[in-house]
C-alpha cells in the first residue's frame, strides 16, 4: 500500500507532465543549448531535495574523473559504494545526486562515491563504460579499498552503467566488487520489453511524459540514440543492453524497480539473465511506484528501500546498519 506521502506526490506529479516532457529531445537533431538547459533544470530539481543530517562532501579525482565523496557520521570509511547517477547518459551529476548519496550513506553506513562520468552528446558510448571501469580501479588503487569492501550501484542509466561495468571488469579479469545494487536499471535501451507502452507511460509519472513525447513527436522507441551512434547501436551488445549479458561468476545483485514504470520489463528481463547465469540476486517490485522514486528523499518508501539495500549489503560486505 502506498504511503500518504506517495499518494500526494502522485497527484502533484500528474499535473506536471508537460513540464517533465521538456526533457525529451530529438536525438537526430541535438541542440547544445537545450541540453545545457536540461542539465541545469535537472540538477536544480534534484538538488532541492533535503540532505541527510550532518552529511559532508569532499570533491576528489578518481583516475581523473571528478567525484563527490559523501559521508555522514554513520559512514564506515572502510566500506564504499561507487554510485553512478541516472539521467539517460545526458543529464545528472554529483551535485544533483547529493541528496540520494547522503541518505544512502547514512542508512547503509557506507562512504558513497559519485563520479561525474562523461555524458552525451559530447561523449558517446563507450565513454561512460570506460569511466565506470576507471573509477572502480581508482577506488582499489588510489583510495586503498579491497574489492570485498566495495559495492557498485546506480539508478536508471546509472543502473545500466553498474551492470555493464561489472561485465567489463569480469572480461578484464579485475577483482569484482562484493555486491551490486540497481534502482530502476535501464537495462534494455532498445526498448524491446512489454512495458514500453502508452498504458504504462500514463502510470509512470517521471519517465512516462518523456517517453510519450519521444514516441509521438520524434517517432523514437528507445533512448539508445541519445548516447550511442547509429553505427554502434547493436541491441544485442551486452555492454549496451545488459539483459543480454552473461553474469556467471558476477557478484550478488539487488534490483529494485517501480511497479508503475516503463522500465519494469528491463528488470524482469534482468531476472531471466541472472537466472540463466546462476548469479545470485534479489528482486523487489514497488507496487504503484514510478521510475526512480528515490529522488524524493522524504518518502517513506525511499527510506525503506535504502534500508533494504543496507540489509543486502550487510550480508555481503558487513556494513553498519
Amino acid at each position: 500500500m502506498l504511503s500518504d506521502e506517495a499518494i500526494k506526490l502522485k497527484k502533484r506529479y500528474s499535473k506536471l507532465g508537460g513540464l517533465v516532457s521538456a526533457f525529451a529531445y530529438d536525438p537526430n537533431n541535438v541542440s547544445k543549448l537545450k541540453v545545457w538547459g536540461q542539465r541545469l533544470n535537472f540538477n536544480m530539481i534534484t538538488g532541492l531535495q533535503p540532505k541527510a543530517k550532518n552529511c559532508q562532501k569532499e570533491i576528489l579525482k578518481l583516475n581523473g574523473i571528478e567525484t563527490w565523496k559523501v559521508t555522514t557520521p554513520n559512514s564506515d570509511p572502510n566500506k564504499a559504494i561507487l554510485y553512478f547517477h541516472g539521467g539517460a547518459y545526458i543529464v545528472g551529476g554529483p551535485k544533483g545526486y547529493y541528496s540520494i548519496a547522503s541518505h544512502l550513506a547514512d542508512i547503509t553506513g557506507t562512504t558513497v562515491y559519485v563520479p561525474d562520468y562523461r555524458l552525451a552528446p559530447e561523449h558517446y558510448f563507450p565513454a561512460q563504460l570506460e569511466d565506470g571501469v576507471k573509477a572502480y580501479e581508482a577506488l582499489l588503487k588510489d583510495e586503498n579499498y579491497k574489492s570485498n569492501q566495495v559495492a557498485i550501484g546506480g539508478d536508471s542509466a546509472g543502473g545500466n552503467l553498474s551492470l555493464v561495468t561489472i561485465l567489463k571488469l569480469k572480461e578484464l579479469g579485475i577483482d569484482l566488487p562484493a555486491a551490486v545494487m540497481c534502482i530502476s536499471p535501464w537495462a534494455d535501451p532498445a526498448a524491446t520489453g512489454d512495458t514500453y507502452t502508452e498504458e504504462m507511460a500514463d502510470k509512470d509519472l517521471l519517465l512516462g511524459p518523456i517517453m510519450k513525447k519521444q514516441w509521438a513527436k520524434y517517432k523514437h522507441d528507445g533512448f539508445g540514440g541519445y548516447y550511442i551512434k547509429d553505427d554502434d547501436m547493436d541491441p544485442n551488445n551486452p555492454y549496451i543492453s545488459p539483459i543480454h549479458g552473461d553474469f556467471t561468476g558476477c557478484p550478488p545483485t539487488m534490483i529494485q524497480v517501480g511497479g508503475d514504470e516503463c522500465l519494469l520489463s528491463d528488470s524482469k528481463s534482468l531476472k531471466i539473465a541472472f537466472e540463466n547465469s546462476n548469479c545470485e540476486y534479489e528482486y523487489y517490485e514497488w507496487e504503484g511506484m514510478w521510475h526512480v522514486f528515490h529522488i524524493e528523499a522524504k518518502l517513506p518508501e525511499t527510506t525503506k528501500s535504502f534500508e533494504m539495500f543496507g540489509e543486502f549489503l550487510n550480508k555481503h560486505m558487513k556494513v553498519k546498519v
